[in-house]
């Protein structure tokens, strides 16, 4: 059994494999697929917030800029 990690998370033998997704005796969990995050864009987002003469009402339209929909 080859263990790697990638850009894209951990591997076992090749195979994507979230640590998750496991069953013991026939019962676990199952997570759903993360969304894809452009980490640059939420960085932006978060400047923004902190800009200079940014009213709470900007700062709280920023930061629900983040949130998934």
């Amino acid at each position: 059994m080859k263990i790697g990690f990638t850009r894209n998370g951990l591997t076992l033998d090749s195979k994507p494999f979230n640590p998750l997704n496991l069953s013991v005796k026939g019962h676990g969990i199952e997570t759903k697929e993360l969304p894809k995050i452009d980490a640059f864009e939420i960085l932006e987002k978060l400047a923004s917030a902190r800009a200079e003469g940014a009213t709470r009402f900007d700062q709280v339209k920023a930061l629900q800029s983040i949130l998934p929909k």
